[in-house]
């Protein structure tokens, strides 16, 4: 059979519906974002000025040619629209944070029970009381007062969110508090959806359907949160080591949430909950950045989701509120959806011990219905469950209740204090926030085993010390080619270098120094050399690596500047590195890796920006090995530049005594020193050894030069005469 494709004019008609509703939804949306409101009630009302209340009130010849109602026509426009929902529900899933909802659980817990068993039972109540002229088939009065119910007690996650976001609270306990309740909310929401419109879809109200529907969500979920959130991490993993790049992992989160999707639709839940439960498990996936994110947030809120919002105001019928009986249920509809909410969210807050201000401010996050509320509506409006007319009085709640929370917020917010120990919290999120070390979630380390690498290996794990968050791939290029990481002949004395073993046993000698880390969190990458092994290591390092570490090649010598600062090799990689780069240098002197032990680290500063790097990193080793770190300055003469010696003492004390604060805050022990030298790398070398340091971090500039890292010659001299280990931080 010859299956006839879609005809022009069907074709014409859903291009010019996409770009109208698209046209008119961003240009409203950003008039509503210009007067203070969410966006999404600009891109609804899109949709009620395209349909029948404005448009087809003003021209209805003309919105019956742009806006058909054949059935054909109709369902075009509702498969984009689906696609709209699947991705704004992957985007809200992905902003669900599990560890918040844990940290907040039993807070969060209580005011989100109370906060939608009230409006719930609120709103069923309210369904088993409204005319039966309001509802689709008075014999299902049951479905449509849970549905109900479940209309009136489902918060929206994106809403809050953003309006938490742009008063700068999110981080607040109360933010957090808001934002953990309003996700236990949505989840128990979309699995009460789910059951009610499985009970819709059976047609038939008894103990065997309701079973089975809560089996089905128990099944769902529990698979997304046990096998299924390890299968998505293996999966990006694996796609990410493989295929790479941003286009790779979306084509994988969509092809996840659709097949998930499908999986809950077969089941009779709704497909929505399958995105939602894939947006939250891939959302823990380090695999999936921030950038990743963003273009996915960025394709559904410009493209996908105004035309969801709408398309869904296409079907609003504002003069049905004409009708003096249909306006009067609508503001008794959305009165007992606010005070439901309000009531619910402040007993729940009260329980739990906050204060009025806390609960009020509850309350007024938590009844934002917003994106969600609309969803809701729609899925209840496909299945028969509502009449236009409910559908529209929900719209109606949704527009509203979203057009509230900000100003209350803000009200209420401010009366909020501050608690000593949220402050302190705040201070080290903010902390943690600008942290060079605290935001890594991965590290590269390519090497051949030498004792460099190994040495980079123990430093490493010491920096990170036993972190859980960090993924570690310790990459060997297999080839003759690689001999540069490590070029012959090959230093005598000491720990053997590796550079003709087997890739397993080089990979596992520096691994050793990474024993902290979870097993999990250690990736192994031995791969064959190509002809240019550099720009190999390059391309890997570009793969969302926060980290380049490695061992420089050989051993320090001379600096010449016709040879390479750290080998070829390494010299190429530190100038054409994404990112920052940690370079460790062995010295001959050290005759066993394992031995080295940092308890008294020394920083040289010169008061440049990126130190701060170097910084974090001191007090990493410092810490790891219940140590210290020493912070030196060294002038010289022609740092002063005339100024005279007790001012440019001062003015060196003015800028360690700054760096000495933030180790204070890290609970990190240090020592403040200023020291005047003919030159700053005597300075250094001389303080290391009065000072019988373990470990020397510098954090120089990488300056340009072709052919060869440069990074002053202060620093090639430190390199070729330490007698102890030095750390570069580029």
């Amino acid at each position: 059979m010859v299956i006839e494709p879609l005809g022009e004019h069907e074709v014409v008609l859903l291009l010019l519906q996409l770009g109208l509703l698209l046209l008119v939804a961003r240009g409203l949306g950003v008039l509503a974002t210009r007067l203070g409101l969410p966006s999404v009630v600009g891109e609804l009302l899109a949709g009620v000025v395209l349909g029948p209340s404005l448009f087809g009130a003003i021209a209805p010849g003309a919105f019956a040619e742009v806006f058909p109602q054949d059935a054909a026509q109709v369902h075009l426009l509702e498969v984009v629209s689906l696609l709209g929902v699947v991705l704004l529900l992957i985007v809200t899933g992905l902003e669900t944070d599990l560890q918040l909802i844990a940290r907040k659980g039993r807070k969060a817990a209580a005011i989100s029970l109370c906060g939608i068993v009230v409006p719930f039972a609120a709103g069923f109540a309210l369904g088993q009381l409204l005319p039966a002229a309001y509802l689709v088939d008075g014999s299902e009065r049951l479905v449509f007062s849970l549905f109900l119910g479940t209309a009136m007690g489902i918060s929206a996650i994106p809403v809050i969110a953003k309006v938490l976001m742009e008063m700068g609270v999110i981080r607040r306990d109360i933010g957090q508090i808001t934002l953990a309740a309003g996700m236990i909310d949505d989840t128990i929401g979309w699995i009460l959806l789910s059951i009610v419109a499985g009970l819709a879809r059976s047609g038939v109200v008894d103990v065997p359907s309701v079973v089975q529907s809560l089996l089905s969500v128990v099944l769902v979920v529990g698979l997304a949160f046990t096998a299924g959130r390890r299968a998505v991490a293996v999966a990006f993993r694996e796609v990410d080591n493989r295929v790479g790049g941003e286009a790779a992992k979306l084509t994988l989160l969509l092809i996840l949430a659709l097949l998930y999707g499908s999986l809950t639709h077969f089941l009779g839940i709704e497909a929505v909950l399958g995105a939602f439960l894939v947006g939250i498990t891939a959302g823990q996936s380090r695999r999936l950045d921030h950038r990743t994110r963003a273009t996915l947030e960025a394709i559904t809120v410009g493209v996908f989701a105004p035309i969801f919002f709408a398309a869904s105001g296409l079907r609003v019928d504002l003069a049905a509120l004409a009708d003096p009986g249909v306006f009067a249920v609508g503001m008794l509809v959305l009165s007992v959806a606010i005070a439901g909410k309000f009531v619910g969210a402040a007993l729940g807050a009260r329980i739990s011990g906050l204060g009025r201000w806390e609960a009020l401010s509850l309350g007024a996050g938590m009844n934002a219905r917003g994106a969600i509320e609309i969803i809701v509506a729609t899925i209840g409006l496909s299945l028969g469950i509502l009449t236009i007319e409910i559908f529209t009085i929900i719209l109606l709640v949704a527009i509203t209740t979203s057009l509230m929370a900000p100003p209350i917020l803000r009200v209420t917010l401010r009366r909020v204090p501050y608690g000593a120990e949220e402050q302190a919290r705040l201070d080290a999120e903010a902390r943690q926030a600008s942290s060079f070390l605290g935001s890594l979630s991965r590290v590269l380390l390519p090497t051949r085993g030498g004792r460099n690498s190994q040495l980079a290996g123990r430093l490493l794990g010491l920096m990170l010390d036993g972190r859980s968050d960090v993924e570690v791939t310790t990459m060997i290029l297999t080839a003759p080619a690689t001999a540069a990481m490590e070029p012959r002949p090959r230093p005598t004395g000491g720990a053997a270098t590796l550079a003709d073993a087997p890739a397993e046993r080089a990979v596992s000698a520096v691994e050793a120094g990474l024993r902290s880390l979870p097993r999990s969190e250690r990736r192994r990458l031995i791969r064959p050399a190509q002809d240019d092994v550099g720009a190999q290591i390059l391309e890997e390092a570009r793969r969302g690596y926060g980290l380049l570490v490695m061992g420089a090649s050989g051993e320090p010598t001379v600096p010449r500047p016709d040879r390479p600062l750290f080998g070829g090799l390494v010299d190429r990689l530190v100038q054409g590195a994404p990112g920052p780069v940690l370079v460790v240098s062995h010295p001959s002197t050290v005759e066993d890796v394992s031995d080295v032990e940092p308890r008294r680290v020394l920083l040289s500063v010169a008061g440049t920006e990126h130190e701060s790097n170097a910084l974090e990193v001191a007090m990493a080793l410092a810490r790891a090995s219940d140590g210290m770190v020493e912070v030196l300055h060294v002038i010289t003469e022609a740092d002063r530049g005339g100024l005279p010696a007790e001012d440019a003492l001062v003015i060196g004390e003015r800028l360690l005594h700054s760096i000495a604060e933030e180790a204070h805050a890290a609970g990190v022990p240090i020592r403040t020193h200023v020291v005047s030298a003919t030159r700053p790398e005597l300075g250094v070398l001389e303080t290391a050894t009065r000072l019988e340091v373990d470990v020397i971090v510098l954090a120089p500039p990488l300056r340009p030069i072709s052919g060869r890292a440069h990074f002053g010659h202060h620093v090639d001299h430190i390199l070729s005469a330490s007698t102890r280990p030095v750390v570069i931080v580029s």
